[in-house]
């Protein structure tokens, strides 16, 4: 048995398990449920024809080995994963499309590339008629009462993950975060060299957080931080990490809270930068998943959406990638980064809200680009 059975899965002939789904139990319940056995069994049938759904992500070692393993083991259907960055995989996107000839299925990623590119070329299907199964239509177990969509159309950028993500971390062996009581305290000289970022001139985390101190804080500041402060960039996320807890570069800006989740399972001591001035931006971080036009295997593709927004499979997901999911039923205690989970009544700034990514964020980045650019 998989240690995450698909929710129905196993009880589908049993009328109870309709119970349990849909609480006003009748006749047009009980015709509701007998409509989704039907059209799950036919989903899952012409899934195994197509025989894989092929997904382009960047995941860990842990991810690509169990994901697979655990949809497979419960649908008979294989998950290929690609491992291109989210940019590439998007021009290979839209590449193939003009081609008519498409290899991905789906891309999971941060939302600016979807935002800026595939979106409004509209390269992308909806996903959110396809979800059909009773565990995603319950309002009670949804952060924001539904499947969460950042675009505007609410039903093709799909939001599995709601993270805290803090600006920076240090070294905690280094540095004693709780200097840095204003966002001002990164300014100060005594700094100066001992600060990297992930790349800010291209979409990702970097861009994301310096758009956020700009707007906070103004553009003399970011030229302040980045330039005064000799910032040094990479566009490796592993190596963003690995500075920071060599000491070589001790302040990180835009470490993925993945890799945070790395270096203390590694036995790391790592702290974050939570100035007061700043409220902590959330997001989506890697956990915005796009369902491309014309997918070569759309019914598997569906079946794999489907199945990633039940509770075992998200909470599997969430798991796997050690982010909290935006559904309010998953267990969190396991997670390495619990700074990482939103706490009710505490005020966050959404870097995916659309009016600000579509917006303002796309203005700031634009003047990160002209100022830092090389």
């Amino acid at each position: 048995m998989a240690r995450y059975p698909m929710l129905l899965l196993a009880t589908l002939v049993c009328q109870s398990a309709f119970v349990v789904l849909l609480p006003f139990v009748g006749v047009d319940t009980a015709v509701a449920a007998s409509d989704f056995e039907g059209g799950w069994k036919d989903l899952i049938a012409a899934a195994r024809k197509e025989g894989k759904v092929v997904l382009n992500s960047v995941p860990g070692a842990e991810m690509r080995q169990k994901l697979p393993a655990v949809f497979k083991e419960n649908f008979g259907v294989e998950l290929e994963f690609l491992s291109l960055d989210t940019r590439e995989a998007a021009q290979r996107a839209i590449r193939e499309a003009a081609a008519g000839v498409l290899s991905t299925d789906l891309i999971s990623g941060g939302q600016s590339t979807f935002v800026n590119e595939l979106y409004p070329k509209k390269l992308l299907d909806p996903i959110k008629p396809l979800l059909i199964h009773p565990d995603t239509q319950n309002p009670a177990v949804w952060l924001k009462g539904k499947p969460w969509f950042i675009d505007d159309k609410d039903q093709f950028l799909l939001r599995i993950i709601d993270l805290v993500v803090p600006i920076g971390a240090v070294n905690a062996s280094m540095i004693d975060a709780g200097v840095f009581k204003s966002g001002q305290d990164l300014l100060n000289p005594k700094w100066k060299g001992k600060i990297a970022m992930y790349d800010p001139t291209r979409p990702g985390p970097g861009s994301n957080t310096l758009s956020y101190l700009m707007k906070l804080f103004g553009e003399k500041y970011a030229v302040d931080l980045v330039r005064g402060q000799e910032v040094k960039f990479t566009r490796n996320r592993r190596q963003l990490a690995d500075w920071m807890v060599q000491g070589k570069h001790p302040i990180a800006i835009a470490l993925s809270i993945t890799e945070v989740a790395r270096l203390r399972s590694e036995g790391f001591s790592v702290t974050f930068i939570l100035p007061d001035d700043i409220p902590p931006p959330e997001g989506p971080s890697s956990g915005v998943f796009v369902l491309l036009k014309n997918a070569p295997h759309s019914r598997a593709a569906q079946l794999f959406l489907n199945w990633l927004m039940t509770k075992d499979g998200m909470q599997l997901y969430s798991d796997l990638e050690g982010a909290p999911g935006t559904r309010t039923d998953l267990d969190t205690s396991r997670l390495l980064v619990p700074e990482s989970v939103p706490q009710p009544g505490k005020k966050y700034f959404d870097t995916a809200d659309w009016d600000y990514m579509t917006k303002e964020s796309r203005k700031l980045f634009g003047r990160i680009k002209a100022l830092f650019g090389r």
